[in-house]
């Protein structure tokens, strides 16, 4: 099957109105996340308000961190809204030149990809947050008073949703290599214990400062890796199986 073939400027001219089509999505969700920043900004504090002991609340010491912080979460916010036009502008953009196997290859990864991501993200603020900020906070229980600040907790929430959607990504990430024929069915279990120093590395990366939240993020970043052997595994037996099929 052939592929659609287009000059440089008109490849100029496709990718111009699908970053336009992007941009004006972005826009567009961002002035409905402001609109409504109250209650998202009353959605991604639940978890540090239940953690605070009664009476306590977040404070902050410059005059416009509470305006900045309200902008903040619209736009990430929206981005996320935005992230399914994004792909589906970037999909009509490659699309054309693609085989139909190809199609059908990318159309699963950016459909899996997106779905895990959210999955890791969603386990980042209803698991990993609360546990996090139950531990932290429980030290105000001993005479301490905590006043946790808006910018800081903000920053907090935002890096370890991320995080998690990326941790989400890993076993994916590591069958699809498997699967398009990168790497053996075995390469991951192989090389677990390089792959471990690997990611705990990644972790001290990610949280330089505290090695309690290095092992706490080490933990699923593992507990991911170890489902990606399996997934690699039982995917490795099924290539093997399909070539010896059609052998």
């Amino acid at each position: 099957m052939t592929v659609n073939r287009l000059s440089f400027n008109m490849h100029l001219e496709e990718l111009r109105r699908r970053l336009i089509y992007s941009f004006a999505a972005l826009a567009v969700f961002f002035t409905l996340c402001y609109i409504f920043s109250e209650h998202l900004v009353s959605f991604l504090f639940h978890p540090v308000r239940q953690a605070l002991p009664y009476g306590s609340t977040l404070v902050f010491t410059a005059l416009t961190e509470g305006f900045i912080t309200y902008i903040k979460v619209s736009f990430w916010s929206a981005l996320i809204l935005a992230t399914p036009v994004i792909m589906l502008q970037l999909w009509w953009f490659i699309a054309p030149g693609l085989y139909m196997g190809e199609k059908k290859t990318l159309r699963r990864f950016m459909f899996w990809g997106m779905l895990l991501f959210a999955a890791g993200g969603c386990f980042g603020y209803w698991v990993i947050m609360p546990a996090v900020l139950s531990i932290t906070l429980g030290f105000a229980d001993q005479g301490l008073e905590p006043m946790p600040r808006l910018r800081n907790y903000l920053l907090f929430s935002l890096k370890t949703i991320f995080t998690f959607g990326l941790i989400g990504e890993i076993p994916f990430l590591m069958a699809f290599t498997v699967k398009t024929g990168m790497v053996s069915g075995d390469y991951f279990r192989r090389n677990r214990k390089v792959s471990y120093i690997g990611l705990y590395v990644l972790a001290v990366m990610l949280v330089p400062t505290d090695i309690f939240s290095q092992l706490l993020l080490f933990c699923p970043l593992m507990a991911m890796y170890e489902v990606g052997i399996r997934l690699s595994q039982w995917l490795g037996g099924r290539n093997a199986e399909s070539v010896d099929g059609d052998g």
